[in-house]
């Protein structure tokens, strides 16, 4: 596997900020699996797991919002 940890961060804290349920697009509200889809669409894919993205995601500010009764996303901000 070859490690984009340090680009993807990069890449993440150059394109969106963290947001909220309430000020974020629908669009924008992300499954882990779903951010890990848009970054391969940029990325090799499987340059990092699931584990990777939410270690980098929580270390630059973003945290699980729960949307619905099973479901946690992740609201990008586009800047």
């Amino acid at each position: 596997m070859i490690d984009k940890t340090i680009e993807i961060t990069a890449f993440l804290k150059k394109h969106y900020s963290p947001g909220t349920i309430e000020d974020t697009q629908s669009d924008f509200q992300l499954k882990l699996s779903e951010v890990l889809y848009l970054l391969f669409q940029v990325f090799p894919n499987e340059c990092i797991d699931e584990y990777d993205l939410h270690q980098i995601l929580t270390s630059i500010g973003y945290k699980p919002h729960r949307k619905g009764p099973k479901d946690f996303v992740y609201c990008l901000k586009e800047l």
